[in-house]
Parts: C-alpha cells; sequence; structure tokens
C-alpha cells in the first residue's frame, strides 16, 4: 500500500460509507418520530458535522508540537 492515491481512494470510500450510514441511522432510527422536514435537516447536518470533527481532531492530534 506504498501508493498515496490508492491510499487516499480507500480512505474517501471508508468516509463515504460512514456518511451514508450515519445518514440513514439518523433519518430512519434516531429521528424516526419527528417532522419530515426536521428528520431531513437534521439527517443532513449531523453527519458532515461528526466527521469534521473526528477527521479535525485526528489532524489536530497528530501535527508535531514544535
Amino acid at each position: 500500500m506504498e501508493n498515496p492515491l490508492i491510499k487516499a481512494l480507500i480512505w474517501g470510500a471508508v468516509l463515504a460509507v460512514v456518511g451514508i450510514g450515519l445518514f440513514l441511522l439518523m433519518y430512519f432510527v434516531v429521528l424516526s418520530g419527528m417532522d419530515s422536514l426536521v428528520r431531513l435537516m437534521g439527517s443532513m447536518c449531523v453527519p458532515p458535522a461528526m466527521m469534521l470533527l473526528l477527521v479535525g481532531g485526528y489532524y489536530i492530534l497528530t501535527q508535531n508540537a514544535d
């Protein structure tokens, strides 16, 4: 796995699957009792925010402190 392009492709695919999974989980399980607009907006906004926190936190924690 030396090729950085393949590594980036795999991580992109993983992030896409996680995002779709979080959307479906939020829409059908977590927000199932809410109005349709609230379900849709919550399901579209929360997963990208969660992934941003995970990726951003990983980036910040792996930086070298000079």
